[in-house]
């Protein structure tokens, strides 16, 4: 997904010693992060996903993809024209993330193949990603306690870092962006990983 060639240049500084010993587990750690800031599976397997669509809606949010190759319902294709493909509201994109089909559905599971992930990742995704492989980092090395200094007739209280708390309000904006966590939908599972799952992640 990123190297560290990438990560360097967007964190404006050498990456550590300790991050460059570490840089797959870091990496790992960020990624599983930004999946779940933004309730969706960026591993980019191609294949069938499986979702379960909302009685009463004719829309179905899905992982992000480039590419759709076909759509199933309890065993039967669906027509191409009877669905249309989406970023959020979009039309247009070079990624989607919505099937929205003619008729509303009643709850069934809806079978996806689809070219899945980003391609490339959006700019601000990769900037996200780079700040929390930075947090993860921080995380591994900050005393994060709170302390308490005395300054002459005053009492200071602080503590290193930033919580993570404190870096997701700080980058709302990015996750809002992308989250599909407000949509209320079921998802295929969850993320499984593997050598070759974090080999595709670093060739993103």
């Amino acid at each position: 997904m990123l190297t560290e060639a990438q990560l360097a240049k967007l964190l404006n500084r050498s990456l550590t010693s300790a991050e460059s010993a570490n840089f797959d587990l870091y990496l790992k750690i960020a990624v599983q992060r930004l999946q779940e800031l933004l309730c969706v599976d960026l591993c980019r397997k191609d294949g069938e996903r499986t979702y379960e669509s909302r009685s009463g809606y004719r829309t179905v949010y899905v992982d992000p993809f480039t590419e759709l190759n076909s759509v199933t319902i309890d065993g039967d294709e669906v027509d191409e024209g009877d669905y249309t493909i989406k970023q959020n509201d979009s039309l247009n994109g070079s990624w989607y993330n919505a099937i929205e089909f003619d008729t509303r559905r009643s709850g069934q599971k809806i079978v996806v193949d689809a070219d899945w992930g980003f391609n490339p990742l959006p700019t601000d995704l990769q900037l996200l990603l780079a700040q929390l492989f930075n947090q993860g980092s921080v995380e591994q090395t900050a005393d994060n306690t709170v302390k308490s200094k005395k300054i002459e007739d005053f009492t200071v209280t602080y503590k290193d870092g930033a919580t993570y708390d404190e870096f997701i309000t700080a980058n709302s904006s990015t996750i809002n962006r992308y989250s599909q966590c407000h949509q209320g939908i079921i998802r295929h599972g969850a993320v499984a990983w593997g050598y070759d799952d974090l080999r595709s992640i670093r060739n993103y």
